[in-house]
């Protein structure tokens, strides 16, 4: 399994959120009550980062105290590195060349940000295309001042221009790459200042963008600090393990049948393909606040069909498809284990569906309200996971395999649909409000 390392850069000044940063650093400035870091940690604990380099230099000593506390209570722990003298961007890789010992890849973020980004999906992507590096991607509304990014249409970067006078595309650097440990022992060679200026440009051709659509804001002025609080108090912001007002509602998906082409035991990302609309419907769903999981049973690795790493590429395929259309899932949780029988109603593992380990695990890693939650998906075992979770609901869809008339006797209570595409109509017109659930066979006509 992979290992992945984190070097965040926190150091800045902050000049422009004085005078709150004349007495508090500005990546622990509070927004929602927590040290913006927290939601950075949160972000990496989720993906499985479990080390993460700090760099420091403003009122240092509040961030070591900070890191102490990080480090007693987990699950990331933080190192520094100290900057009397700041060293830019790239020039804090410059200054540890060593840091990635013992990793496959490291994420380099810029902390002075507030964003909701997936790095899961984000590593499964720069997994699978297998270039040097990956750069997150957002659409700027005013790409005069940002580093502009131009791609082929295999995703890969083909210019990029910091602050560009005639922008060539709105795709702006977000602050976030992803890279092998062989490429940040190259960037550490290049001994250069500034990502944007220098280290951007000379990798051109070796790097892919990828495009990220939720929540992103540079907390860098007294305007947008208040703004990220008012967004955190009324979970407009959604990328925290704990939102202010509480957890989240969640769509849960199954995913053969449901967001992408039934295929018998799938196994190559080549035969991954989203089913029409649901990157737009996952889209929308996110939008209303609701997070978006794909939930899966795979017992093709069980029978050695598949490998971990085969399934991992096959989901770095599927999130690839949905980042081109401008859509994200917030996770993807699988179940290798092989059924005993053919019965899809009996829980005979609590991760296998109908099973509801998959759904308490998601529940708890990303902050969710499974009372206040949905699952889909286009079999019985769908409709009983949602059940045996205490969902809100079930919603089966007809867009893949169905129920056998067996399944059609079980008695289960769930709404019926044709796609995902309806999904997100319906729930949308539930209006957070309990709506009429059909007993087991019936259709919505």
């Amino acid at each position: 399994m992979s290992r992945t390392k984190a070097v965040i850069l926190a150091a800045g000044l902050g000049t422009r959120l004085k005078p709150l940063t004349d007495r508090v650093p500005k990546c622990l400035v509070p927004i929602g009550g927590r040290p913006l870091m927290d939601y950075w940690l949160d972000l990496l604990a989720e993906c499985g980062v479990h080390e993460a380099l700090l760099n420091t230099h403003a009122l240092a000593e509040q961030v070591r105290g900070y890191i102490e506390q990080v480090n007693r209570r987990g699950p990331v722990r933080l190192v520094e590195s100290h900057e009397p003298k700041l060293l830019g961007s790239a020039g804090t890789v410059a200054a540890n060349p060593g840091f990635a010992e013992g990793a496959d890849h490291v994420l380099i973020i810029y902390a002075d940000n507030l964003r909701d980004v997936n790095l899961r999906a984000m590593l499964e992507f720069h997994c699978w295309h297998g270039d040097p590096m990956t750069v997150l991607l957002f659409r700027a509304p005013n790409p005069r001042a940002c580093g502009i990014a131009e791609l082929d249409e295999r995703g890969r970067v083909v210019g990029f221009v910091e602050k560009p006078a005639q922008p060539r595309s709105d795709l702006a650097n977000a602050g976030v790459y992803a890279v092998d440990a062989g490429t940040y022992r190259r960037i550490a060679a290049m001994g250069r200042f500034d990502f944007g200026h220098d280290v951007l440009p000379a990798m051109v051709g070796q790097m892919r963008g990828w495009m990220w659509t939720g929540y992103h804001l540079d907390v860098g002025t007294p305007q947008a600090y208040e703004r990220a609080q008012k967004d955190v108090a009324t979970a407009v912001f959604q990328g925290c393990v704990t939102v202010a007002k509480g957890l989240r509602p969640a769509v849960f998906f199954d995913r053969d049948g449901t967001l992408i082409e039934q295929v018998h035991y799938l196994s190559e990302p080549g035969q991954v393909k989203l089913l029409p609309g649901v990157a737009e419907a996952i889209r929308q769903l996110r939008q209303g606040g609701y997070a978006c999981v794909a939930i899966t049973n795979q017992s093709a690795i069980g029978r050695g069909m598949i490998s971990e790493s085969d399934l991992q590429r096959i989901h770095a395929e599927m999130h690839r498809q949905l980042a081109a259309a401008g859509a994200g899932l917030d996770g993807v949780y699988h179940c290798p284990v092989v059924p005993r029988t053919d019965d899809r109603t009996v829980v005979e593992h609590p991760d296998r569906k109908p099973g509801p380990g998959m759904l308490l695990r998601a529940a708890r890693d990303l902050g969710l309200d499974l009372k206040a939650s949905w699952m889909v998906g286009d079999m019985i075992s769908d409709v009983a996971t949602g059940r045996n979770a205490r969902c809100r609901g079930s919603i089966l869809v007809q867009s893949g395999k169905g129920l056998s008339a067996e399944d059609r006797q079980a008695g289960l209570e769930y709404q019926t649909l044709p796609d995902v595409p309806a999904v997100a109509r319906w729930i949308w017109g539930q209006d957070r409000t309990a709506g009429r659930l059909h007993t087991a066979g019936s259709v919505d006509r």
